[in-house]
């Protein structure tokens, strides 16, 4: 005789299932947006360090993307800025102003919800002097 479960089984299992899915899977993604929080809020620190560090040293700063060396699969360098992109959309801007020598910080909280994260987290638009 064969052994096998029963429909009423399997209909068990998979209600245990959904249950512990539906309890881990949130859980998962708040772990993974607050990991991607921390790292953001820790480049943006190093980037302002490490431009305003170039700048007391040379009293000038040619280009930006001499100063940073930083993960580029989601930092991107354009003209005198890095540019920080979630889900293909910019959401930290990071600029140079030759002008008034300062540094620009930007963010979109709008593009999705790391963007809103980070402000909610203390990330603010302003501006730093360079020195």
């Amino acid at each position: 005789m064969k052994q096998a479960f029963s429909l009423l089984e399997l209909v068990f299992v998979l209600v245990i299932l959904a249950l512990i899915g539906s309890y881990a899977i949130p859980k998962f993604m708040n772990t993974k947006d607050a990991a991607i929080i921390t790292t953001v809020k820790r480049d943006i620190t190093t980037i302002l360090n490490s431009i305003q560090s170039q700048y007391l040293l040379d009293g000038k700063i040619e280009d930006i993307s001499d100063t940073i060396k930083i993960n580029s699969s989601n930092w991107f360098f354009e003209n005198n800025s890095i540019i920080y992109k979630s889900n293909n959309s910019n959401c930290i801007t990071i600029r140079i102003d030759r002008a008034s020598q300062k540094l620009k910080l930007n963010i979109n909280e709008t593009n999705d919800t790391i963007c809103s994260k980070l402000k909610q987290s203390g990330i603010e638009n302003s501006s730093i002097d360079l020195y």
